[in-house]
């Protein structure tokens, strides 16, 4: 059975010098750790060091950087709310795009100040879900159809993509560097192949299937 996938991308916003940082988790495995304040990458695994030469790479940091921008802004309105904490407040976001082998693309943010959580968003139904009574208000702020479609496109759309990316350099790495010396069709080579199916399965059924099972909906009509 195939596990499943994902990217999360955790942002703590502040009005420090430092005021935007971002963790990159890979199936719960940190990855990076990226100051989009001052657009600097602080550390990186090894995976991630190949990617680094990519466009994708260089799109997925200047997209990161886009969304702390955002949150910034929003960091100003949230502290006028009366649920907020005193004192010094860091607006924590998380973002985060899943895969399974038998579903979708999920995605979905949840936004916290300073450890407690006020807000979620659903981004495949575009649903705002308040956890906090206090922050009834901010929900009304926020689901505002500009900052919830940006939220759905960056969390369903780009965290899509690099998650598919992710898994393609991940594919990549684990197949064989050099061609196995066994004639073809032996149970070698067939092993082989049935290791690294499992791989290919899932980026096809995560990412191109439901892709064309939504062509066909627009087709015919939604029916």
């Amino acid at each position: 059975m195939l596990d499943a996938h994902s990217l999360w991308y955790n942002f703590n916003i502040t009005h420090g010098q430092q005021w935007c940082e971002v963790q990159g988790q890979a199936d719960q495995k940190n990855f990076l750790s990226y100051d989009c304040g001052s657009d600097k990458v602080l550390s990186m695994g090894h995976l991630e060091e190949q990617l680094d030469v990519t466009d994708a790479w260089g799109k997925q940091l200047e997209m990161l950087r886009e969304v702390g921008w955002r949150l910034r802004m929003k960091l100003v309105d949230t502290e006028r709310e009366d649920f907020t904490p005193s004192g010094p407040r860091t607006l924590q976001a998380r973002m985060s795009c899943e895969c399974e082998v038998d579903g979708p693309i999920r995605g979905s943010w949840q936004f916290s100040f300073n450890g407690q959580k006020f807000l979620l968003f659903d981004s495949n139904n575009r649903k705002w879900t308040v956890v906090q009574a206090g922050a009834k208000r901010m929900k009304e702020k926020w689901e505002d159809s500009e900052l919830t479609m940006f939220f759905q496109k960056v969390s369903m759309g780009d965290c899509k993509s690099w998650l598919r990316d992710f898994l393609m350099h991940r594919k990549k790495r684990l197949e064989p560097t050099a061609p196995p010396t066994v004639a073809p069709g032996t149970a070698q080579t067939k092993a082989m192949a049935t290791s690294l199916s499992p791989w290919i399965l899932l980026i096809i059924l995560c990412f191109t299937l439901p892709g064309i099972l939504g062509e066909s909906f627009r087709v015919t009509g939604g029916r």
